[in-house]
């Protein structure tokens, strides 16, 4: 059968299709989700059985009198940022569907479901020499969560199994608000924006207080934003072109890829890990994603995200090791709890790494410490 794990808008597909002889099953009707969060009508026919991977949380099998023939599976993820379907669904293709054995794309198209726009996308993979399934799935996000609805089955049944899949998909109903039974993102949830890079030009001097801003209330900021005159405009974190080896209250997350290490806060906990990286949160109420992209224009394309709907304060370059960190300050209020928040993003021109950095405001000062050590002390592969 088909395994399928998404993290992060990224697949992984493992394929471990068996033909088993049986009795015919036929199981109809309403499906609900015994947590609460979906519920369909499930065509006759179809079988419901056990997840045989901790990324789907309903799987069906269809079974005719010589034995199993094909599998309805459906995965949630919670998205840790916000993305459309098509970036979703591109990120599918690219990464998890294009390297099934024997892949052949067929056609991908627009679609709705439960009034959200979808994509339908049909395509062919041969998980063994001789076997052919003919595949279709249905990809929507729902608040923060990712659904997939796959069907595979063998050539010969898919217009006689592919129909009622259609109209399973058309009664599919999500419970808006139900718990996902997912690993945790992190409180505060970094929100994961993109925006354009500008050059940067720091500045060491001595920090010095900045001007209060009438808007929305304005996070310290240890960045700056240099002008053309060497005049400081916000508080500078100094540029000192060494990597400090951790400090006491530091301890080092190493991935388990071994794509890159960085220093953390003593403390803090793995919320959820990911095909590209890890979410951690401190005990000072930060969140912090890490990511290990598939190349920089992705990495520039999540920063642009983040700029439209944050306050922009500053940025400054710090020396990190062999590498430039640029480094941006934002800050927020979340209007769920109306605690203002800083949001700092890291990147490393050249790397396709990045890092973002989520903490209420009135902690920010504290954090600074800590923060400079994470930036500084990043070891990239």
């Amino acid at each position: 059968m088909m395994k399928i794990k998404f993290k992060l808008i990224i697949l992984t597909i493992l394929i471990t299709f068996l033909v088993s002889f049986g009795i015919a099953y036929s199981q109809g009707g309403m499906y609900t989700d015994p947590q609460g969060r979906f519920s369909f009508n499930l065509p006759a026919g179809w079988k419901a059985a056990t997840p045989y991977h901790s990324s789907q949380v309903a799987y069906f099998t269809y079974s005719v009198q010589q034995g199993n023939i094909g599998e309805l599976i459906i995965m949630i993820e919670e998205l840790p940022f916000s993305a459309s379907i098509e970036q979703y669904a591109a990120a599918a293709e690219e990464n998890g569907f294009k390297q099934l054995p024997g892949y052949t794309p067929g056609t991908q198209l627009p679609a709705t479901i439960f009034g959200l726009p979808a994509i339908k996308k049909n395509f062919s993979f041969s998980p063994q020499t001789g076997l052919t399934l003919q595949a279709e799935a249905y990809m929507f996000i729902s608040g923060n969560s990712a659904y997939t609805i796959l069907l595979d089955v063998l050539p010969d049944y898919f217009a006689q199994v592919e129909p009622d899949f259609v109209q399973a998909v058309a009664s599919f109903k999500v419970q808006i608000g139900a718990p996902i039974a997912v690993q945790p993102v992190p409180q505060p949830t970094p929100i994961i924006p993109v925006l354009t890079i500008t050059q940067p030009t720091p500045s060491p001097t001595t920090p010095v207080c900045p001007t209060p801003q009438p808007v929305t209330p304005v996070v310290p900021v240890p960045i700056p934003v240099t002008p053309v005159t060497p005049t400081p405009v916000t508080p500078a974190i100094p540029t000192v072109p060494v990597t400090p080896p951790v400090t006491t209250g530091m301890t080092v997350y190493t991935d388990p890829q071994g794509r890159f290490s960085i220093p953390t806060p003593a403390g803090s906990t793995t919320a959820q890990t990911t095909e590209i990286g890890v979410v951690l949160n401190t005990t000072d109420g930060a969140g912090i994603v890490v990511m290990y992209t598939l190349g920089e224009q992705y990495v520039q394309g999540m920063v642009a995200q983040i700029e439209p709907s944050h306050q922009f304060h500053g940025q400054s370059q710090l020396q990190a090791g062999n590498r430039q960190a640029l480094v941006k300050l934002y800050s927020k209020v979340n209007p769920q709890d109306n605690v203002n928040y800083a949001t700092v993003i890291v990147t490393y021109p050249g790397a396709p790494f990045m890092m973002i950095i989520t903490i209420p405001a009135d902690k920010y000062n504290q954090a600074q410490t800590w923060i400079l050590e994470m930036i500084k002390g990043v070891a990239i592969r």
